[in-house]
């Protein structure tokens, strides 16, 4: 059987993309810091079970997308009875996997409702998190956190950068670095991605994938060396680049939440109808379990973060970690991640070694 030269370009992009993962895990890997702090194991071992457990429990459904996709296209396409590397091609060539996924998770209402808070989560609080915590704890290339999460699942991700974190010995004060203030590259790429998030159910067919592509490319830039210039009289507080963000997530989260309960029939329109509806369209269609999921992973990972982080002060630990889960379980995790983290941003001492 020959292979035409487009058929391998295809081949050949596909399993990039899982190369690409694997090279980002050993990047994230090679370079986590080494540190025997005590007091730290059991966090460690919480987190470690999160990284797998997330990682797992999404890309079951993950695959089943990638399954159910292969199988729609053979069926419809009238491929299925070439060879089986033909149809492989076929569907590659004329699928677009990416665009694919998240139109289904975006395109309605309460899909939408459902997906948006990964969005919010990660445009906003998660990548003003990495700029400012990669650098303050020394943690190398934080920007393979960010594409992994984008390739793999942002709860992936997260767990795997606050192991980091946890990892990361006490960062000696730097006067060149001032993590409480918000560079312009970090505070314009953000609030631009945020207003992404907010005009994406809005898109149309020619605008949908660039609005998708610009919220992607824009919050990967604050994360590389370079660029990241506190001192600049540009330069916000990261507080006030949290309260931002807690702001237009909490209004873009009511907005969602008002077009998608006004979307169920009058006789559906009551709180518990609007759940029971969420619940069974979080297992309707695959892509929309990996995502739903990602956002209930995230969700967990950041309440249990608030709640045994050593990065927080021990007296106020539970009225943090009930601040987190309040807002959200109400608002999601692109509204309670912001408020939680502003809270840790004049934390200068670094995680405590102290046994808890």
């Amino acid at each position: 059987m020959n292979i035409t030269s487009t058929e391998l370009v295809a081949l050949s992009i596909f399993s990039s993309y899982f190369l690409v993962i694997l090279g980002l895990f050993a990047i994230i890997g090679k370079n986590i810091p080494v540190f025997s702090g005590a007091g730290r194991i059991w966090q460690r071992r919480v987190f470690s079970g999160l990284v797998v457990a997330s990682l797992l429990h999404t890309w079951y459904y993950m695959l089943a997308f990638l399954k159910w996709s292969f199988t729609r296209h053979r069926d419809t396409s009238g491929s299925e009875s070439g060879p089986f590397v033909q149809q492989i091609t076929s569907w590659l060539l004329n699928t677009g996997l990416f665009e694919e996924a998240w139109a289904i998770v975006s395109t309605d209402p309460v899909p939408w409702w459902l997906s948006e808070p990964i969005c919010l989560f990660t445009v906003g609080a998660w990548t003003v998190f990495l700029a400012t915590n990669g650098r303050k704890y020394a943690v190398k290339h934080i920007w393979a956190y960010m594409l992994l999460g984008q390739l793999v699942a942002i709860s992936v991700a997260t767990n795997l950068f606050f192991l980091a974190l946890l990892l990361s010995p006490t960062p000696k004060p730097r006067p060149s670095l001032r993590t409480s203030h918000a560079p312009p590259i970090l505070w314009t790429s953000v609030l631009i991605s945020m207003l992404a998030v907010g005009i994406s159910p809005h898109t149309t067919a020619q605008t949908f994938l660039p609005n998708l592509l610009i919220m992607h490319f824009l919050i990967v830039l604050p994360l590389l060396p370079f660029g990241h210039n506190t001192n600049s009289k540009f330069a916000i507080r990261t507080k006030t680049l949290y309260s931002l963000t807690a702001v237009i997530a909490l209004g873009l989260r009511a907005r969602t939440t008002l077009v998608a309960f006004a979307s169920l029939p009058p006789a559906q329109q009551s709180l518990t109808e609007f759940l029971y509806v969420s619940w069974r369209t979080i297992h309707a269609h695959p892509a929309q379990s990996s995502i739903g999921w990602d956002v209930i992973w995230t969700s967990v990972s950041l309440i249990i973060w608030v709640a045994i982080s050593p990065l927080n002060e021990t007296q106020r630990s539970w009225s943090s970690t009930a601040s987190a889960f309040v807002t959200s379980v109400l608002f999601s995790a692109g509204v309670g991640a912001p408020l939680a983290f502003k809270q840790q941003v004049e934390e200068d001492g670094g995680i405590s070694d102290k046994n808890e």
